[in-house]
């Protein structure tokens, strides 16, 4: 009886197990890094809706100082207001809107800083964004 070697194409069972156990390290990886892009994408769409509302409200504020302070910028026109609402997409902020003379309190100058900060919590971190404008 004649006895012949056959060879057969295809993976043997140790080749198996080590071609799924890199192939599974590399789905977990991908799966992180979705993840952490889809968290990152989430926080600058909060970041650039919050930058538009600091916009507006510090042209808003930086539009109406000069005629509430028609004498300049002197110790009085100095100060803080602080107002909270409800922006969708972020929950509750926080608005804090300062003017102050960076010239020193003097009746000849008439340039104000009007900063606007936003006070917010993201996944359970406080954050803040503040935009800041000169006024005249």
């Amino acid at each position: 009886m004649t006895h012949t070697n056959s060879l057969k194409n295809g993976f043997t069972a140790v080749e198996l197990l080590i071609t799924l156990f890199i192939a599974s390290i590399f789905l977990f990886s991908g799966y992180q890094l979705y993840t952490q892009v889809t968290r990152d994408g989430k926080e600058a769409g909060q970041m650039a809706k919050l930058s538009g509302l600091l916009n507006e409200k510090s042209q808003t504020a930086s539009s109406t100082v000069t005629a509430a302070y028609p004498s300049g910028c002197v110790a009085a026109s100095e100060g803080t207001t602080t107002n909270t609402e409800q922006v969708s997409g972020v929950g509750s902020v926080t608005f804090t809107t300062t003017i102050s003379c960076p010239q020193g309190t003097s009746t000849s100058t008439d340039l104000f800083l009007v900063k606007v900060k936003a006070a917010y919590t993201a996944n359970g971190i406080a954050k803040e964004l503040e935009h800041a404008i000169y006024a005249n």
